[in-house]
């Protein structure tokens, strides 16, 4: 009983990491962010899941506000901001959650991706 017990809650442990790493992103530093920010060019690694595709089909339609470029090799896309103030850059979140991204990491701390606007993009 002590062996199916703990092979259900190791089966349910290892499905709640997996699903946390398929829905979170990887920002740099906090000081990389606030760059990144100013200069209008912030730079998001997205998990191995999110495809090519996804990212050209999502940043269709947020193209008035920002240009997306997509390093499939790294899953680095760089968000190049056409207007860069703060209700420009909420639409980052948009794009990040079509993404089914729900967080993203920075400096080893885990932010909700509304979290991540407040501290970092706002």
């Amino acid at each position: 009983m002590k062996k199916f017990l703990f092979a259900v809650v190791f089966l349910i442990g290892t499905t709640v990491t997996f699903a946390q790493d398929r829905n979170t992103a990887v920002c740099g530093t906090k000081i990389s962010l606030t760059q990144g920010k100013d200069a209008g060019k912030i730079i998001v690694k997205l998990p191995t899941e999110v495809t090519a595709e996804d990212v050209d089909t999502y940043a269709a339609y947020y193209e008035k506000t920002f240009t997306v470029n997509f390093n499939a090799q790294n899953h680095e896309v760089t968000f190049n901001m056409i207007t860069n103030d703060e209700n420009s850059r909420r639409i980052i979140i948009r794009f990040l959650s079509a993404n089914q991204i729900q967080n993203v990491i920075v400096e080893n701390r885990v932010y909700t991706i509304t979290d991540f606007y407040e501290n970092f993009l706002k």
